[in-house]
């Protein structure tokens, strides 16, 4: 617990910055649609962070991040390190898989993806390293929630339910999510919520993941994205589930056993 009140307007610069981030061109109403701030206080920011270096505004009302961005993550060396060594297995795995992959970590409210193969045989999935899935409504956060220690889970649930918003609306409906992870637990994977996925990729793609687990600890979970007018979900999952368990296994024992 924290001795003092956060500085509201730092929290909500950074949070124009992580918005401004997933983005390709962001505007002051796609920034106010996702954080429900007031347009003047979006303005205010974004031009802050224009003057620090980390955001640039494009032609007409779009802004983008700047390579500047980069030097935030500069101390951060789990994802890379967990993603060198799960690398070799998800590249010796690719027939195996039969579809592009991915390796992710836990960060704190969010997955983040370590490893991917998503540029495989021409499908290209824009879900590039460090890019952080959210937890609630991604398979690859949902195989990873339902196999978390129960006390790590409560308290990453209580950080959800402070900002309830977006992906997370979930947070507040225990009932709920005690069945999306009793339904998990028994399957052994898990498979993205549609309506995320709709919005995301327009519905031409839908996910899977397992949890990346040795015998006492929880590394991340291995997600693969699968093309619907090739195979279903309901057919997809059959063949492609005990593909993933056998290779997630592997990453794990490449991670530490």
């Amino acid at each position: 617990m924290v001795s003092y009140r956060k500085v509201e307007a730092l929290s909500r610069g950074l949070t124009i910055l992580r918005y401004v981030n997933e983005e390709p061109d962001a505007t002051v109403g796609s920034l106010h649609a996702k954080s429900g701030l007031d347009k003047a206080t979006i303005v205010r920011m974004l031009e802050t962070l224009e003057h620090e270096g980390y955001v640039t505004r494009g032609g007409g009302a779009q802004w983008r991040v700047t390579g500047r961005t980069i030097l935030l993550s500069g101390g951060y060396s789990a994802v890379r390190e967990m993603g060198r060594l799960a690398s070799p297995i998800l590249s010796e795995s690719r027939e195996i898989l039969k579809w592009p992959a991915s390796f992710g970590i836990f960060d704190r409210d969010a997955m983040i993806i370590a490893d991917t193969t998503h540029d495989w045989r021409g499908m290209m999935v824009t879900r590039q390293p460090n890019h952080r899935p959210p937890m609630l409504t991604t398979s690859l956060g949902r195989a990873y929630l339902a196999f978390m220690d129960d006390r790590e889970r409560n308290a990453l649930l209580d950080l959800l339910r402070r900002d309830p918003t977006g992906w997370n609306v979930m947070a507040n409906k225990p009932g709920k999510i005690r069945d999306l992870i009793a339904d998990i637990r028994a399957k052994g994977y898990a498979v993205a919520d549609n309506n995320y996925m709709a919005h995301t990729f327009g519905g031409d793609i839908w996910g899977m993941s397992v949890p990346v687990r040795g015998k006492t600890q929880l590394y991340g979970a291995l997600v693969i994205m699968v093309l619907r007018r090739v195979i279903g979900e309901e057919e997809g999952v059959l063949d492609l589930a005990p593909r993933m368990l056998e290779v997630a296994p592997r990453i794990a024992e490449a991670l530490g056993g």
